[in-house]
């Protein structure tokens, strides 16, 4: 009998239970099948096995003599008729190349057991990302045969560490750009002039980005570019995100058959997380920065503008305000003219220079209007200004007029 589940939970109860046998998960049409001995892991299988991701594993042991043995392997092993899934190879795969490895020395048991250890581990983070899957439980298949009969039942994991290492694996993965969703997805330049323009929050010089732009030509996904820039896939997908997000970096889907793994489990927003009664609409909860070097102004505009609708950030450092305007992003800027060491105008400009403000109102307040240069504001990028002191109400039809 099948029914939907979190695999996570399935898996850490049978660990607590100590249950032997085999979890086997599916979604749409790729299963993955989870062998547990007394509650200990021993291994994990994706029906989708292909060798370029055999070869991943092998050369991200720096094991690059196994690799070129894999051009010997008898194709006679792996040959078979295209499925509908556009899997050439069958399910089997890992089994027929890795004992084939086995039996001609080009592993040696310690290999072996590295192999079999990230196999699981990689197998296993698609399987805890899969959202609205079905599984079935059978009981006392505790190891692949073929695995026994090299280590017996030697190789055991915990479940609660393994599970737990992932999830907040997970959760750094959620974190990167809102549109990279799979470590398969294949990054690449659509305009190479974006490599000179500045970016805040990226981390890289041009000339690395030059580079970069060159590998990537060649269609590499994350996984593959880890391999170039020894690095783990999950650190190229952190330091390429602020590309991405700010569209200098665009991506492509992860070649057939691993676009139908599953994607990387978003984070619910917070409006998304609420429980609203029927029939209500969520708020949007929009970002307000705010700088201004006097903290009386910071505290009563933050005071005046409701919590459910705006998320305030104050800012009294002008100097500093770039570089955490450039990390929140809000949707209108309140900047104050008159500030020491930068004045409003030359911080308009420089955010107005980069096309992530290029929409984003930005409200300059001033003391006294007699003290505003209305060209100069203009010309520096401002869309509206308003006067100190303020009420409530005044502050409250200025924001309202530039987020509709």
């Amino acid at each position: 009998m099948t029914q939907k589940s979190d695999p996570a939970e399935l898996l850490v109860k049978s660990s607590n239970l100590n249950h032997t046998g085999c979890w086997e998960f599916t979604k749409n049409s790729v299963s993955w099948k989870v062998y547990l001995q007394e509650g200990k892991l021993t291994y994990t299988d994706c029906s989708i096995q292909l060798l370029t991701q055999l070869q991943y594993y092998l050369l991200r042991q720096g094991w690059k003599d196994v690799v070129a043995a894999l051009k010997d392997l008898p194709k006679s092993d792996f040959e078979t008729k295209v499925n509908p899934d556009n899997n050439p190879f069958p399910p089997s795969f890992y089994e027929h190349a890795i004992v084939w490895l086995l039996n001609q020395k080009h592993l040696d048991n310690s290999q072996f057991i590295q192999l079999i250890e990230d196999l699981t581990q990689d197998a296993l983070q698609s399987c805890l990302w899969i959202m609205d899957g079905s599984f079935v439980w059978h009981e006392g298949q505790s190891v692949p045969s073929w695995i026994k009969a090299q280590v017996g039942t030697s190789l055991s994991l915990d479940i609660l560490d393994l599970v737990d290492f992932l999830e907040k694996r997970l959760g750094k993965w959620q974190k990167c750009a809102s549109k990279l969703n799979s470590p398969h997805q294949r990054p690449y330049f659509m305009d190479y002039r974006d490599i000179e323009k500045p970016l805040a929050s990226g981390v890289l010089s041009s000339k690395v980005l030059n580079e970069l732009a060159q590998i990537m030509r060649r269609g590499l996904s994350f996984r593959q570019l880890s391999l170039f820039l020894h690095k783990d896939e999950l650190h190229v997908a952190q330091i390429l995100s602020p590309y991405i997000e700010h569209k200098m970096i665009h991506l492509r889907n992860p070649p057939s058959p691993l676009d139908q793994l599953p994607k990387i489990p978003k984070t619910k927003s917070i409006e998304e997380n609420k429980n609203f009664p029927p029939g209500s609409v969520a708020i949007k909860k929009y970002k307000i920065a705010c700088i201004d070097d006097s903290p009386i102004i910071l505290q009563e505009i933050q005071r005046f503008l409701d919590r459910d609708r705006f998320e305030v950030t104050a800012i009294d450092d002008p100097v500093q305000a770039s570089s955490v305007i450039f990390r929140l992003e809000p949707n209108l800027i309140l900047l104050d003219i008159t500030m020491p060491r930068i004045n409003g105008y030359k911080l308009c400009g420089l955010l107005r220079s980069s096309n992530i403000f290029n929409e984003t109102p930005i409200i300059m307040v001033t003391g006294n209007t007699g003290m505003i240069d209305k060209a100069r504001a203009k010309l520096a990028g401002a869309t509206d200004y308003f006067t100190k002191p303020f009420t409530k109400e005044g502050l409250m039809e200025i924001i309202e007029k530039h987020l509709k």
